[in-house]
C-alpha cells in the first residue's frame, strides 16, 4: 500500500508542479517502495553495496536490469533496496557524456591539467562518448548531472563536498592527479611522485653529487611535497649526501633564489645539484644561477619535473622527469567506462589506485659533480 499512497500524492502534486511521468512510474514500482528505513535522506547505492558486501557498480547493474551480475545477487539487491526505501533516479543511460569537473578555470588552464584533459577527450572520442567540461566548486552539480551522464572525472584539487557527492552518485567517478583521503572509496589515477623523487636522488648521487637542494618554488602543491618526501628519504639513506630546501613566494621569484643561494654558500654549504618542483621552477633556477655567474651544469646541475615544452626552450635544455599526464586522462576514461561494463565486462572490484610510472629525460642541465668551489663567482 505504501507505494500506492506515494503514487497518489505525486499525482495530486502534478497538478501544481512539473513532475514527470517517468519519476511517477519509478516511485510506483513496488521494488523501490519507500519503507521505514530512511524517510529523511536519500539512500545511496553505496549503502546498499556496503550492506551486501559488493561494489556499488554491481548494485547499479542489478537495479537497472543490466547483465554482469548473477540472478541471486540481483534478487538480493532488489530486496535490500526495497527494505532500505531506495528510490531509483535513473532507469537507463540517456547520454554518452563524460562530465569532467575542475575546481575553477585557473586550475583548468595550467599546462598539466590541459594535458590530462586532452587525454580524456582523445579516449572518450575513441569510445564514442562526448566530454563536457565544468569549472565549479558547487557539489550540487553532481546530482543535477548524474541522470544524463555516464560518469564523472574529477581533475585536480577539489573540495571534500565535491568528492563526497561524486562518490555517492549513481554513476561512477574517478579522481585524477589529486590526493584523496586514506581508504577513500573512489577510483584514483595518479603518477608515482614519491618514486620519482627517490629516482632523482639516486640519479644525482651516481653523478657524484653529495650536496643537493630541493627547490619547491611556491609552496602548497601536494605533488611537490610527495616528490620531496621521496627525494629526502632517499638522500637520508645515501652515504655522505646532504639536503637543503628552498621555497619562493611564486615560482618565478628569482630574488628568493638568489638570497637562498648566497645564504647557503656563506654557511659553507655549496650545492652541486638542485631538484625542482616543476619545469617552471627549474627555468627560474637555471636563469638566476647563470645571472649570478654560476654555470649550469658545470657548477650546479638542475633537474626539472613534468617535461613541459619549456624544458627544451631554455639553454641548456632541462634534464627532467617526463610525467604521463595525457596518459593519466586516458586511464581515467578507461577506468570510468569499465565501471559501467564496457563491452559487457564489468569492473566490480573494490575502488582502485592506479599509478602511472614517469621516466627521466636526460638533457644538458646535468653533469658529474664538480669538486671546485663556485662561491667566488658570487
Amino acid at each position: 500500500m505504501a507505494w500506492c499512497i506515494a503514487l497518489r500524492v505525486l499525482v495530486d502534486r502534478r497538478r501544481n508542479t512539473n513532475i514527470t511521468n517517468t519519476k511517477i512510474a519509478l516511485l510506483a514500482l513496488p521494488q523501490f517502495a519507500p519503507l521505514e528505513k530512511n524517510t529523511m535522506s536519500r539512500v545511496t547505492l553505496q549503502e546498499i553495496a556496503d550492506h551486501l558486501g559488493i561494489s556499488k557498480f554491481a548494485v547499479s547493474r542489478a537495479l537497472t536490469g543490466k547483465p554482469g551480475v548473477s540472478e541471486d545477487t540481483r534478487r538480493s539487491v532488489l530486496s535490500i533496496a526495497e527494505q532500505f526505501g531506495y528510490i531509483a533516479r535513473r532507469t537507463k543511460v540517456t547520454s554518452q557524456s563524460i562530465e569532467v569537473i575542475f575546481h575553477d578555470r585557473t586550475v583548468a588552464n595550467r599546462e598539466l591539467w590541459i594535458d590530462v584533459q586532452h587525454g580524456i577527450e582523445m579516449e572518450a572520442t575513441r569510445f564514442g562518448c562526448s566530454m563536457a567540461v565544468r569549472w565549479t566548486n558547487d557539489h550540487r552539480i553532481i546530482e543535477r548531472l548524474e541522470d544524463a551522464s555516464v560518469g564523472f572525472i574529477m581533475v585536480g584539487p577539489q573540495e571534500q563536498k565535491m568528492f563526497n557527492a561524486a562518490r555517492d552518485s549513481s554513476v561512477p567517478a574517478v579522481v585524477v592527479a589529486h590526493i584523496v583521503p586514506e581508504l577513500y572509496t573512489m577510483d584514483q589515477i595518479t603518477a608515482t611522485d614519491v618514486e620519482a623523487g627517490v629516482f632523482v636522488a639516486k640519479f644525482l648521487y651516481d653523478l657524484g653529487h653529495r650536496r643537493m637542494v630541493y627547490a619547491h618554488g611556491q609552496l602548497g602543491y601536494p605533488g611537490r611535497y610527495a616528490r620531496l618526501r621521496g627525494f629526502s628519504e632517499a638522500i637520508a639513506e645515501l652515504e655522505g649526501a646532504e639536503l637543503r630546501e628552498i621555497a619562493f613566494k611564486e615560482d618565478y621569484m628569482a630574488a628568493d633564489l638568489r638570497e637562498a643561494v648566497v645564504k647557503m654558500a656563506n654557511e659553507g654549504f655549496e650545492p652541486t645539484a638542485v631538484f625542482c618542483g616543476s619545469d617552471g621552477v627549474a627555468v627560474t633556477v637555471v636563469s638566476e644561477l647563470m645571472r649570478m655567474g654560476i654555470s649550469v651544469p658545470e657548477d650546479i646541475s638542475v633537474v626539472g619535473h613534468a617535461d613541459y615544452p619549456i624544458a627544451t626552450q631554455v639553454s641548456p635544455n632541462l634534464t627532467t622527469i617526463h610525467m604521463p599526464h595525457k596518459q593519466m586522462g586516458i586511464a581515467a576514461v578507461r577506468q570510468l567506462l569499465s565501471r559501467i561494463g564496457l563491452n559487457g565486462q564489468l569492473n566490480d572490484l573494490p575502488p582502485q589506485r592506479l599509478s602511472l610510472v614517469p621516466h627521466l629525460v636526460e638533457r644538458q642541465s646535468t653533469a658529474p659533480a664538480t669538486t671546485k668551489s663556485w662561491k667566488s663567482k658570487l
